[in-house]
């Protein structure tokens, strides 16, 4: 209002000015948004949004922020939405169903326009009983969805990196990540008996008492609890690049050459592994295509009338192999 009176136009005049409305002469919509500029007026989105129906805003509800790939994906989907006029308000669930679900909540008590889950652990029901019509999109979610979702190709990345180490002659592979983990141990497991071996005794798990949260220490830890074995394995296989990282430091500190003596694989292609040396053979998540394509599926929902929100869409994007010089042949020392 006080605005308006600046310029002595009514209010109704410089609103509709802001938003390009076609009965708004242009000279006058020049002055108004040079007046903008001379004085830093900005409008405020959410009364804007709510004059529309809309906030604009979308709530993003993530695992945490220990997870650097996650952090990237934020960035890009926070990128996309601001160049589509919404704005992001982020809630993070630490792995608790009973967090992500009260925040689900809160999201819709907020009147967002649309609500995207990332990495969510709850099942299709949970989600789909909370958002009383609130389009939704899960990106990554831990388990399978009969609601709006797109995720990497998980299965197809690990068959990646197994058979790439397969190809290099390694029959026997430390595993550095959780038992609990929901599709990595399954999919090798599948893969190693499509590859006519055992299972059992070309797979094992180096489990550690306590996990850090620090990844590149859980690697080292893991990586030392390997080194302890009878029989050490020719490759490892690492949760993300993070525990890459610590493993072939104490792999280093033990005298075991990277990849002569044994091979490590990453998970994620961050900066960092392309930086170091070795570089790391490691799977290329694009999370830069897969945030937009999430985006413009969320934006696909929200256009959509009411009933036809939620109907199921899935897809999958395609990882990429990125070879480095963390694997060569298997050690035959």
């Amino acid at each position: 209002m006080e605005f308006a009176k600046y310029l002595d136009l009514s209010v109704w005049t410089v609103s509709r000015a802001i938003n390009g409305h076609p009965e708004v002469k242009e000279e006058t919509r020049r002055r108004v948004l040079a007046a903008m500029d001379e004085v830093g007026y900005r409008p405020n989105p959410l009364a804007r949004g709510l004059g529309r129906g809309r906030t604009g805003l979308i709530g993003v509800c993530l695992t945490g922020l220990d997870n650097p790939l996650l952090n990237i994906k934020t960035y890009h989907l926070q990128q996309f939405l601001r160049r589509h006029d919404r704005r992001v308000v982020l809630e993070m669930s630490f792995r608790n169903p009973e967090n992500e679900m009260r925040v689900i909540e809160d999201f819709v008590q907020m009147r967002v326009d649309g609500i995207i889950l990332m990495y969510s652990t709850l099942p299709t029901a949970a989600v789909t009983g909370l958002l009383r019509g609130v389009p939704c999109l899960q990106v990554d979610p831990l388990e399978p969805q009969t609601m709006p979702n797109i995720s990497l190709d998980r299965r197809r990345a690990m068959r990646l990196l197994f058979e790439h180490l397969v190809r290099l002659e390694h029959r026997s592979f430390a595993l550095l990540f959780g038992k609990e983990d929901p599709w990595r141990g399954p999919a090798l497991v599948e893969l190693a008996r499509a590859h006519g071996m055992d299972p059992e005794q070309v797979l094992r798990y180096a489990e550690i008492a306590d996990p850090s949260d620090n990844g590149v220490e859980t690697g080292q830890l893991m990586a030392e609890n390997v080194l302890r074995w009878p029989q050490r394995p020719t490759a490892l296989i690492t949760r993300d690049d993070q525990v890459a990282l610590g493993a072939i430091q104490a792999l280093r500190d033990a005298g075991v050459e990277v990849p002569r003596q044994m091979s490590v694989t990453g998970f994620d292609n961050l900066d960092l592994a392309r930086r170091l040396h070795p570089t790391l053979t490691t799977i290329d998540q694009s999370p830069l295509r897969l945030m937009e394509r999430a985006g413009e599926m969320l934006m696909e929902q929200i256009a959509q009338p009411k009933q036809r929100r939620g109907s199921v869409v899935t897809e999958t994007m395609a990882p990429e192999l990125v070879l480095g010089e963390s694997t060569g042949p298997a050690w035959r020392g």
